[in-house]
Formats: structure tokens, C-alpha cells, sequence
């Protein structure tokens, strides 16, 4: 698969940013690349405030970024460098191979997705192939991955959605459920009759659109519930 063809003179090496918070991982990988005869390291950051900084001034063909970094996302200083020089094109190594990691990548227009466990000339094979407009990332990969962040989108707005739903009451009493508290525990805790605690229990069943606690239970902690409503009961 192709990207366009950023502008460079046939004879200009292929200018090199590198974002990596590990030092030693960083300044090893700038002197591999500086070995080569067609690639020039032009600048190395550690943070993205310095990834943004070092790309305005020098624009280059390609920033090799960590996903993960010390002030925030690599993903996210991706896509202001982006909107900064439209003619720098983006690899992504990552420690963490997940799905999450990828679509981040994907949104963020990258043209290559790399695990660090990679060999260094996989890396510099890459930058090659990018510089000449190729992306390394599958169509399949990022359908997969687009499929996966609108699927994460939707959990997360059903997530909030009922979180606003939820009382007081009936977030500590779903609390109590996931800790395996049954009706006569809640009843004597809260010295309520056990009556009080079903009443809350069907409230909390019917906003979670489902028929018993069990089921209760496994959506809140599918939705990342659970452990929300542990910290807002002890809370209050």
C-alpha cells in the first residue's frame, strides 16, 4: 500500500527523528542509523514537548516515536507535529502489542506499527520504505483496528451513560454484589430490611438492561464499573 510521496531530491538522505524516553535504547538505535549511508538523525527527543519542539524545527521525512511517553502520548504529539508539517510520515514502536496501541496508531496516520522487540535493521528497513511512501500497516490490520476503537467508542459512551443512571445507593449495592455480598450481607450492613436492598437491586438490573445480578455484575466489570463504584462508595 502506498502514501503519497513526500518531496526529496533523490541524492538527500533521509532525515530522522527519534522519540524514546530510554536513553541508552535511543542513543544506540541513532548510532545504528547514523551508519547508514542514505539516513541522518536529525534530532532526538525523550518527551513529547520536545517531540513537537524538535519536529517544527527541523520537518523531517520521518519520526520513529514511542507510543508511550513520560508527558503523555505519542499518538497524540503525532498528530500536532502533523497538523505542524504535513510532509513527516510516522513509525510507531511500541512495547505493548495490543489492539488499543494499534488504533491509536491508525488514527494518528502511521505508516508503520513496530513491537521494540523488532531487530534494528527490521527498523531501518522500515524508515526505507516509508521515506518512499509505502506503509507497512495492512489494510486488514487497520480495518481491524478502526473496528475495534468504534466498538471501545460505543462501550464507552454505554459505560458513561450508565454511570449517570446510577444513584449513590445503587452503585455501593452493585459494589457489594461484585465483592460477593448476597441480599441479607447488604441489608444488615446498611440496617435496612432486606426488601430495601432488593428495590435497589431491580433498579440497578433494569438500568443495566439485564435480568439477574450475575449478569449485573459481569457488565459493570466488562464496562470497567466495578472498580469506578469501589472508589465512589468508599468515598462518600
Amino acid at each position: 500500500m502506498m502514501l503519497a510521496n513526500r518531496p526529496r531530491a533523490r541524492d538527500a538522505r533521509i532525515t530522522v527523528m527519534l522519540v524514546e524516553d530510554h536513553l541508552i535504547l535511543a542513543e544506540s538505535f541513532a548510532a545504528l542509523l547514523n551508519r547508514d549511508p542514505l539516513i541522518e538523525v536529525v534530532g532526538m527527543a525523550s518527551t513529547a514537548g520536545e517531540a513537537v519542539a524538535l519536529a517544527r524545527l527541523h520537518e523531517p521525512d520521518i519520526v520513529v516515536m514511542d507510543v508511550r511517553l513520560p508527558d503523555g502520548s505519542g499518538v497524540e504529539a503525532a498528530i500536532t507535529i502533523r497538523s505542524i508539517t504535513k510532509r513527516t510520515a510516522f513509525i510507531f514502536l511500541t512495547a505493548y502489542d495490543s489492539e488499543e496501541a494499534l488504533a491509536e496508531a491508525v488514527e494518528a496516520g502511521a505508516a508503520a506499527f513496530l513491537p521494540k522487540s523488532e531487530a534494528s535493521e527490521t527498523v531501518v528497513d522500515a524508515i526505507k520504505k516509508v521515506a518512499n511512501g509505502e506503509t507497512l500497516i495492512q489494510p486488514g490490520q487497520i480495518q481491524f483496528a478502526l473496528t475495534w476503537r468504534r466498538a471501545r467508542r460505543r462501550l464507552d459512551r454505554e459505560r458513561q451513560a450508565i454511570l449517570q443512571a446510577l444513584t449513590r445507593r445503587e452503585m455501593e449495592v452493585l459494589s457489594l454484589l461484585a465483592a460477593g455480598a448476597d441480599t441479607a450481607t447488604i441489608a444488615a450492613q446498611w440496617q435496612v430490611s432486606p426488601l430495601t436492598v432488593r428495590t435497589h437491586i431491580r433498579s440497578v438490573l433494569a438500568k443495566f438492561e439485564v435480568h439477574s445480578q450475575l449478569q449485573a455484575v459481569a457488565k459493570a466489570q466488562a464496562l470497567g464499573i466495578v472498580a469506578n463504584v469501589a472508589g465512589a462508595s468508599t468515598a462518600t
